[in-house]
């Protein structure tokens, strides 16, 4: 019978996730085996930006077929489109990142995937599904943190579908209407920013910056 049990444990070992295997969670919830059991994190080879999208609407197709509702979806596409940028960032080596890092310097406040460059300190990615005015909410959290790093790097990766309302996001960054966002990539661009990322050496934080934060290598 041991032998049984192990090949139930390979097995299992062979067909879980992402989330489960990196850790990305607090509680192990119907979200993320939704999320791990579509997401194809080869499919990042075809394109960061349709493989962030793609999983985001596999996810929520899924969701929906267990019987979620619109509302309810809306509030998991979030954290689906955080663990998606984690995987892709995984899958092209652009390591080591954070998920949910907090600062010590700004306590409380939850960044939803950080890097850190030997070249500017933090780079922070803000995951946005939709902008609305979740986006100003971006900026004054990233102007909190760069007066502590004012070489910090900070851009919202989104897969809004209102291209009108990123556009004009885009051009608010662009004309220093924001105060501290310095980029803003959905599905059409988002291998250009993981390609401004090759270019940066990465590197795990100093000790004593973050308080909290799962950590990916």
């Amino acid at each position: 019978m041991r032998w049984l049990w192990c090949l139930f444990s390979l097995a299992g070992l062979a067909v879980a996730g992402p989330v489960r295997e990196l850790g990305l969670f607090t509680r192990y919830n119907e979200s993320a085996e939704w999320f791990d059991a579509v997401v194809q994190p080869p499919g990042v080879t075809n394109g960061v930006g349709a493989f962030l999208k793609t999983t985001v609407d596999a996810a929520a197709a899924r969701a929906a077929a267990e019987g979620k509702s619109p509302q309810s979806i809306a509030s998991m596409r979030g954290r689906w489109l955080e663990w998606a940028v984690v995987v892709a960032l995984k899958e092209c080596r652009r390591l080591p990142a954070y998920w949910q890092a907090e600062f010590v310097a700004v306590p409380r406040n939850y960044n939803d995937v950080v890097l850190w460059s030997k070249e500017h300190g933090p780079v922070v990615l803000s995951c946005k599904t939709s902008l609305r005015e979740r986006y100003k909410q971006a900026d004054l959290e990233a102007v909190a943190l760069r007066q502590h790093y004012p070489g910090a790097r900070f851009f919202i990766v989104t897969i809004d579908a209102d291209k009108r309302h990123v556009a004009n996001v885009r051009r608010k960054i662009a004309d220093k209407e924001l105060l501290a966002l310095q980029g803003i990539y959905d599905e059409t661009n988002a291998d250009e920013l993981f390609m401004l990322l090759k270019t940066w050496t990465l590197m795990e934080a100093p000790p004593g910056v973050l308080r909290s934060g799962k950590v990916i290598r």
